[in-house]
Order: structure tokens, then C-alpha cells, then sequence
């Protein structure tokens, strides 16, 4: 399996909108699984999950690691193809067109409503609960290089980490947009 995986495909960024398909994709990076044991761990019908890990599936997400013969039918076992997606920017250029920020809004759409979730249902524990800060500053291009690698170094050693089998581990959801600001940028903020 591949560290991270570039996602070329409107259709991919699509089905990863999906927040059923997208803790799918989650279970299946975590270790090689039937689609029956996602349904158990996840609490969901089997019968409910074949049709999204089938579009998961077609789609190039997840691969077929074994086969098995069991009672007249064959049980897959599946593995996603990294640990990590990252969708290819040029899949939002303005080349690509209304689809491609259609993608991009819905992605940021489901990214909205967990975080409003979460600011409204606040952890317990100050320390747990969701942190949100939108920040602009301002840095040499060396610094920005270096703030960018150490967020990838970041996200890898979270991502690598064997914890996510453990019987204590938690989901977490995030959402990481780095981007230089252009002129552009500023003179449609000012209005």
C-alpha cells in the first residue's frame, strides 16, 4: 500500500464527499477487510455497504487483496490503495471548469458540517475539544517551503502510526488547506 495517493479523478473526490464512502475508505487503510467486518465494526448492514465499497472499488480506491470461496459466493477482502489521498490541484484549476468547483465545494461542505458539529457538541475534556483557526501571515518563501514540509511530515506521522488498531484509538477529522494568497485574492476580500 501507498503512503499517499494522488487523486486525478473528479469522480474519486466525488465518492471521498461522501461521508459513509470516506470512513469506508478509513477502515479499509487501516488494515485488509471483508466488507462484512467494516459493517460489524462500523455498526452498518452489510447488505447497506456493498454497493459504496463496490463504487469504491470500480473507482480504483480499494483493491482486491484475497478471494474466497464460501457458501456459493466468493468473499472479497479489500485494502485501500494508500494510507492518504490528496486530490490533485489541477483538478480545481479554472481549466477545469464549474465540475471541478463543484468537487471543491462539496468537499468543503461536508468538512463544514463536521466542524459545525463539533464546535456545537464540545468535548468534555477542554483539551479534546476542536480547534479552529483561520490564519494569514506572511513569510519567505524558504519559510513557507519549510511550514509546508514539516505539515507532510506531520500528517505521515500521524497517518503511520500502528495506534489505529488499538483498542483506545479515536477518529479525528481535519481539514488542511495551505495556499499562498494572490493579488486577486486581497482585492476580492476587500469588497
Amino acid at each position: 500500500m501507498k503512503n499517499t495517493y494522488k487523486i486525478k479523478d473528479l469522480t474519486q473526490v466525488r465518492l471521498l464527499a461522501d461521508p459513509l464512502k470516506l470512513q469506508l475508505l478509513q477502515a479499509f487503510a487501516e488494515s485488509p477487510k471483508t466488507t462484512k467486518h467494516v459493517a460489524a465494526e462500523l455498526g452498518e448492514s452489510v447488505t447497506k455497504l456493498y454497493r459504496h465499497v463496490d463504487a469504491l472499488h470500480d473507482s480504483g480506491l480499494l483493491v482486491v487483496v484475497a478471494e474466497k470461496q464460501k457458501r456459493g459466493t466468493v468473499e472479497r477482502t479489500f485494502e485501500a490503495v494508500a494510507k492518504r489521498f490528496e486530490a490533485d490541484h489541477s483538478l480545481f484549476a479554472d481549466e477545469a471548469g464549474e465540475a471541478g468547483a463543484d468537487a471543491a465545494r462539496e468537499m468543503l461542505r461536508v468538512s463544514e458540517a463536521e466542524v459545525l458539529n463539533a464546535l456545537a457538541n464540545p468535548h468534555d475534556d477542554v483539551d479534546e475539544q476542536a480547534i479552529i483557526m483561520r490564519i494569514r501571515g506572511r513569510a519567505s518563501a524558504k519559510k513557507i517551503a519549510e511550514l509546508r514540509a514539516t505539515l507532510k511530515e506531520w500528517l505521515d506521522s500521524v497517518l503511520d502510526c500502528d495506534e489505529s488498531a488499538a483498542d483506545d484509538a479515536e477518529d479525528f477529522g481535519g481539514l488542511i488547506a495551505f495556499y499562498q494568497i494572490s493579488d486577486a485574492d486581497d482585492s476580492t476580500a476587500a469588497k
